[in-house]
């Protein structure tokens, strides 16, 4: 009962959050220089055209009013319309969703077990050879910037190599082999900084926990030493290990707008993008609220998942 009132508790504590967030939002877009109109149709449209669009989207009315009317249509589950592509934008967000999640969700299945093998193997190779390496490829996967990677992986591949294409996507559930092809550097590009961050900390999370007294006193019943790391130690690191594939899911979210306007995947991270651009403010507050909701969402379900790992977490 204790965990279900925490879980209800944490994710009522989104909603002033989210509040906020759609406040700014809101502010920040709305304070950027010139006419989203005028910058949409061009530097002369017809004035009869430009008041049309104008009073159909509300840009004549004050501030103030505008906001209480984008508050009243997101209660009621409309993230209003898009005055650049003149749809919904929560049919936007369906339509670009799957591209964004497959993308995001593959970075994840890569990184896990490639951080979590490298970070065990360092810890149990301390200060040796093999150790040195895999620090040395974590530090330079943390300080590689996603674009850099991008690019860099198109001139090899593409350019010099001629292996895989540059940019598009297609979804895996319509032609997977296609798909494949196509995803491998946006993946690679988005999994190497996860990776090396995962790595760097499930290292030092099991070098911390081999160290402690319970494994002594395991090594000192004469438990063998990968049967104390499976289950004396690993378990006990998992915890910080959780709270970054948590947090991590943020640099995710960031990392997909750039990802997909190299790669030219149509996704809501490149959708977010062309709506700062053309100024479409309606699609720049729903993409922002999207996010949001995913990323706090993964924070609420990082710390209700304390409770499976360690017994010992209570939420009473």
């Amino acid at each position: 009962m204790g965990l279900f009132r925490y879980t209800f508790r944490r994710f009522a504590q989104l909603v002033p959050v989210l509040f906020g967030i759609v406040t700014l939002t809101f502010v920040l877009m709305h304070a950027l220089p010139g006419d989203p109109v005028r910058l949409w149709l061009g530097t002369e449209p017809g004035q009869e055209l430009a008041d049309e669009m104008i009073e159909a989207h509300g840009f004549d009315r004050p501030l103030y009013e505008q906001y209480i009317d984008h508050l009243w249509r997101l209660v009621q589950g409309d993230l209003g319309q898009s005055f650049v592509y003149n749809r919904p934008v929560t049919d936007l967000i369906w339509e670009r969703m799957e591209p964004t999640l497959v993308v995001m969700g593959l970075s994840y299945v890569v990184a896990l077990p490639v951080a979590i093998g490298l970070g065990i193997y360092g810890a149990a190779r301390h200060n040796e050879a093999g150790d040195h390496v895999s620090r040395f490829a974590g530090l330079a996967g943390i300080s590689t910037p996603n674009f850099w990677l991008a690019l860099m992986l198109i001139y090899v591949m593409t350019y010099h190599l001629g292996l895989l294409p540059a940019s598009g996507y297609t979804s895996p559930f319509v032609n997977p082999v296609e798909s494949a092809t196509l995803l491998v550097m946006p993946v690679i590009t988005l999994a190497t900084a996860q990776t090396a961050l995962l790595m760097r900390m499930t290292r030092s999370s099991m070098i911390e926990e081999l160290r402690s007294e319970h494994v002594e006193t395991a090594r000192a019943y004469g438990i063998p030493e990968r049967k104390i790391m499976v289950r004396h130690s690993f378990r006990n690191a998992l915890l910080p290990l959780i709270t970054i594939v948590g947090l991590q899911l943020s640099t995710l979210l960031g990392g997909s707008v750039i990802v997909e306007e190299i790669f030219a995947i149509p996704g809501l991270g490149r959708l977010f993008f062309d709506s700062i651009i053309d100024q479409d403010y309606s699609v720049a507050v729903g993409v922002t609220l999207f996010f949001s909701t995913l990323f706090l969402i993964g924070v609420v379900l990082t710390d209700i998942a304390y409770a499976y790992i360690d017994p010992r977490i209570k939420y009473d």
